[in-house]
């Protein structure tokens, strides 16, 4: 979820970004899920999250049940450091955002799913492949940096209540964006997404929708 900054950018992005969009995503094979392990990818504008089940965190990455205990759901997503972290005060600073840099991952603990935490909006639900649900928790926990007793390093809280920044190994550049990161993750999941070019939330917003209608959970 982006910070008030994050969010006020969206407007202040150059237009040139949105024309981008257009570009189709790779060819995807098919793929056989597992109905019991589903994740959704969620677009908030120019900014797309994953969010996966509390009971479906494997391996270190389950330290975020007990960071948010009780939680249903928890959200992740990725961005720069400073532009998501940090508040804009003067016009030129949301143009610096998209220009690389530190960047970090923010994780958000929901009591309820994402549809009904956020509402209304542009999401895909995806049935992960075998297996996929524990490559999807390494690939976050190895862009999670640590600290000396091996917990994920906090930043600090975000602007949206319950929201906790940590930093991330990876950097944020032109092409390693939040849209590209969530790509990645999918991909790493086992799923026929492509992060080569998903540069915008359109391009993989629309590789998740083409990855749900492949990857069909195996009848019982």
């Amino acid at each position: 979820m982006p910070t008030q900054a994050a969010a006020a950018v969206r407007v202040a992005l150059p237009a040139w970004l949105a024309a981008c969009s257009a570009a189709p995503p790779p060819q995807a094979r098919g793929c056989h899920a597992t109905p019991a392990d589903t994740i959704t990818v969620l677009s908030r504008g120019w900014h797309t999250e994953i969010g996966i089940p509390a009971d479906q965190l494997h391996g270190p990455l389950t330290i975020f049940r007990d960071i948010f205990p009780g939680a249903r759901t928890i959200m992740f997503g990725y961005g720069k450091r400073t532009f998501m972290t940090a508040r804009a005060d003067r016009a030129s600073e949301y143009l610096l955002g998209p220009f690389p840099g530190p960047a970090v991952i923010e994780a958000i603990g929901l009591s309820t799913s994402p549809e009904a935490a956020y509402g209304p909006g542009d999401s895909v639900s995806l049935s992960l492949p075998q297996g996929g649900a524990t490559q999807l928790s390494a690939f976050i926990w190895n862009d999670l940096a640590h600290d000396k007793a091996g917990a994920p390093l906090l930043v600090g809280p975000g602007a949206f209540p319950g929201a906790l920044f940590y930093v991330a190994t990876s950097e944020y550049t032109l092409a390693h964006t939040c849209n590209t990161w969530v790509a990645a993750a999918l991909h790493q999941a086992g799923l026929p997404v492509s992060p080569d070019g998903a540069i915008l939330s359109g391009q993989t917003m629309w590789r998740a929708a083409a990855a749900a209608r492949q990857c069909l959970p195996i009848p019982p």
